[in-house]
């Protein structure tokens, strides 16, 4: 790739700059107004969540209404809701009977539990996201586990939305905890990251004033050395943030969940997150260069194995 198209992908500015997170906020006094009634979801908000998951997975699978459980999980459904940045943070999660769903749906029989989840999630990101980023004043995200309950996942508040009441109801005294050895970690991190957004502002900087090709060439290789570094990072806290919220994490209460909400705070994860997409374009780019397509990913091809696609 030439330095013209390598900076077009990598040319943007990153920097830390705080963030919004519901998490180290002080409860409010209720639930959020333009979603509850009390302490009971408002029913356009129910029927219109459910029907765009319900609609979307329709046209691809059968018999979602049979297999499929649905969620509104995270500070949007508790008394932090009111700190979520604008829009607020809505995350809808699909539980899956993942027998009945290969029952009505034969050529999926050959995929794991986890397969399907991440099946479900590619086509959330690729075809529902775009339409629910700002879904009345909230960035509504649907997203499946490979746990088929709620409650394995350790949400610190989750309501049913198949059912229409609370499966895990959020306590008005909830607050962040405390830890200094936590928040050293935390420092750590920024520090850490502060160091590579600045490796990676100077190498792009002497990449664009390169007075040759060797100098050029070296300020790539440096560029793309501090990309790598964090992207690590960034996987090393969120693989730490799922962790959280599995059958052997403490959900709110785990350190991985407070390292990245830490990291939200203070910008980290956000700089980071923008390095991220920058390798990913450049992957992307590099790809239809190479072959003329953007090649599919490991779990695309594991999926199209098993469906007998070529």
């Amino acid at each position: 790739m030439d330095k013209d198209r390598l900076l077009a992908k990598f040319g943007e500015v990153v920097d830390i700059s705080p963030g919004s997170t519901s998490y180290f906020s002080t409860p409010d006094a209720g639930l959020d107004p333009n979603l509850f009634s009390g302490n009971r979801i408002k029913s356009w908000v129910r029927n219109n969540i459910t029907r765009l998951l319900f609609d979307h997975l329709s046209l691809e699978y059968s018999g979602p209404s049979k297999w499929a459980h649905v969620w509104l999980a995270g500070s949007g459904v508790s008394y932090q809701w009111s700190a979520n940045r604008d829009p607020g943070d809505l995350d809808c999660l699909v539980g899956i009977n993942y027998p009945f769903f290969r029952q009505h749906n034969l050529e999926y029989a050959g995929l794991s539990n986890a397969e399907i989840a991440s099946m479900f999630n590619e086509g959330f990101n690729e075809d529902l996201l775009p339409e629910t980023k700002n879904w009345n004043g909230y960035e509504l995200t649907y997203y499946v586990n490979p746990q088929s309950d709620i409650k394995d996942i350790n949400p610190y508040a989750a309501y049913d939305l198949t059912e229409d009441n609370w499966t895990v109801e959020p306590s008005p005294s909830d607050h962040a905890p405390f830890s200094r050895a936590w928040e050293q970690q935390s420092n750590r991190d920024y520090n850490v990251v502060m160091e590579l957004v600045s490796r990676y502002q100077l190498a792009l900087a002497d990449i664009k004033s390169a007075p040759n090709d060797a100098y050029r060439i070296n300020a790539e290789r440096r560029l793309m050395l501090a990309v790598d570094q964090a992207v690590a990072v960034y996987d090393d806290i969120h693989a730490g943030r799922k962790e959280a919220f599995s059958t052997t994490g403490a959900g709110y209460y785990d350190f991985h969940n407070y390292r990245w909400q830490a990291g939200k705070k203070s910008g980290v994860i956000q700089a980071l997150k923008a390095i991220k997409n920058y390798k990913d374009e450049v992957q992307k780019e590099n790809q239809l260069e190479l072959y003329g397509v953007e090649l599919p990913t490991a779990r695309t091809l594991i999926r199209r194995v098993a469906q007998n696609k070529k």
